[in-house]
């Protein structure tokens, strides 16, 4: 955003990276430590009224939330307080079919709610749009679609001497296969399944390796089961990483089998850098992968599809620089950080004039 336009700050939960980012990046961070998953009510009543307070202290014309817990309580405060411009961006649903039927019928209902307090919904996915308007969340005539963007200078195709270093740095030798997953190490992102996937894979490839990137409550777990598949010598836990694009760099194929997704930052990003991608049949991935064009789809949780696509990618080397090549070509026409946030300085503008707040250009 311009910054000579606009001043923004950051209410969130404390803890993570994401702080330090934020705070380096000239914006001001606003902690609350009972902001936090998961559900408690308690808690979130706590943090409902110290959002009120924030909100009604400081002239805020404009409350953007993001994800479910906190777009419900921040709509919630942002109403309560008389904020005159509330957004909401859907970046999924947490009532996919992974969830208790309970937890589905009651975040269902609170989504519902919640899509009246605020002016404008921004869905990062089309597919998203038709799920909320078949469960009755939202008005079409406040949804708006807007895909997340990825600064194309950061996310390169990297040099010759540029992927080398990037191995040499992570101990990958040159002549290995490299298949990589960059995602939270949660339930839902498909990383027992790609484990599974690719312990067949070792079988045809002896070279291959495993990267996966993140940091979640899951990695215990999934370091048992690589170790009970006698995969400890080829997988790697890079852990959090800042510039994902330093390790995406080493890769010869990235691999997203989430069960859902909103849309899948990371295939884009995977595709700026020239990288062919794989990923499920599911969420809003289908909006930004044209299977046999520029990636591969398979079904959530189908292991043995899982491991055929990613094999065709590491085995056909001329389909994979074609699919590589048009990923590039997509990302750079559709999914630029630029675009992203125009459109997002668009809708803000749109909502403060019918308020009658002008902003100065």
């Amino acid at each position: 955003m311009d910054r000579r336009l606009y001043e923004v700050e950051l209410a969130c939960a404390p803890g993570g990276p994401l702080i330090d980012l934020v705070e380096e990046n000239g914006m001001k961070a606003r902690l609350f430590p009972s902001l936090v998953q998961p559900i408690h009510p308690p808690r979130d009543l706590l943090a409902l009224m110290n959002l009120v307070s924030l909100l009604k202290k400081t002239p805020f014309h404009i409350v953007h939330t993001h994800n479910s817990k906190a777009g419900f309580t921040g709509r919630l405060a942002a109403r309560l307080a008389g904020v005159p411009v509330i957004v909401h961006t859907v970046h999924g649903f947490a009532f996919h079919d992974q969830e208790p039927f309970w937890r589905q019928s009651l975040f269902r209902a609170l989504e519902r709610l919640a899509s009246r307090w605020c002016d404008k919904m921004i869905f990062i996915s089309q597919p998203l749009i038709d799920w909320a308007l078949k469960e009755g969340i939202g008005r079409r005539d406040k949804m708006v679609r807007i895909y997340s963007g990825i600064e194309l200078d950061r996310f390169r195709p990297k040099t010759t001497d540029e992927q080398k270093r990037i191995r040499e740095r992570w101990q990958i030798g040159p002549d290995e296969a490299v298949i990589g997953i960059v995602s939270k190490l949660w339930e839902g992102k498909g990383h027992v399944t790609l484990i599974e996937a690719f312990k067949e894979i070792k079988m045809e490839i002896r070279e291959a390796r495993l990267v996966i990137v993140g940091e979640g409550y899951l990695r215990d777990r999934l370091v048992s089961l690589i170790r009970s598949l006698g995969l400890e010598e080829s997988v790697l836990f890079t852990g959090f990483q800042p510039d994902v694009s330093e390790i995406i760099g080493a890769f010869d194929v990235a691999v997203l089998p989430s069960l859902f997704e909103g849309m899948g930052r990371v295939l884009l990003e995977a595709m700026a850098m020239e990288k062919p991608v794989v990923a499920n049949r599911v969420g809003g991935i289908p909006d930004l992968v044209d299977h046999g064009v520029n990636g591969l789809l398979v079904r959530p949780g189908d292991t043995g599809e899982l491991k055929e696509a990613i094999l065709k990618i590491l085995n056909d080397r001329t389909l994979a620089m074609k699919i590589a090549g048009e990923g590039r070509k997509r990302v750079t026409e559709q999914f630029s950080a630029e675009t992203m946030v125009r459109s997002i300085e668009n809708v803000y503008r749109e909502l403060l004039s019918m308020k009658g707040i002008s902003v100065d250009s």
